[in-house]
């Protein structure tokens, strides 16, 4: 994955995780951990490229996909910003 696709992976999965927070609970407790791992090794990956992806389940994919099409049609927009989109600007 380029470093572009890396870092929307990343926002796509903060989408999905605020979305659960804020609006519907879809995620379990352990398929948010999974998540986050995912999303975390991401950001390891971007410092690391010998890094080795950690991508959630299929089922948890599936679940995924249904977040986003639900954000996408409601338009929605996360309370508290990308803190991994700040941490960005910050470096720069």
């Amino acid at each position: 994955m380029s470093k572009n696709q890396i870092e929307a992976r990343i926002a796509q999965l903060y989408l999905a995780l605020q979305y659960c927070s804020e609006r519907s609970r879809t995620f379990t407790a352990g398929e948010r951990i999974c998540i986050n791992q995912e999303r975390f090794q991401w950001m390891h990956i971007l410092e690391d490229e010998t890094a080795s992806p950690r991508p959630v389940s299929q089922t948890i994919e599936n679940k995924l996909k249904q977040v986003w099409r639900l954000a996408d049609h409601y338009n929605f927009k996360p309370y508290y910003g990308d803190p991994f989109k700040e941490e960005i600007v910050l470096h720069i």
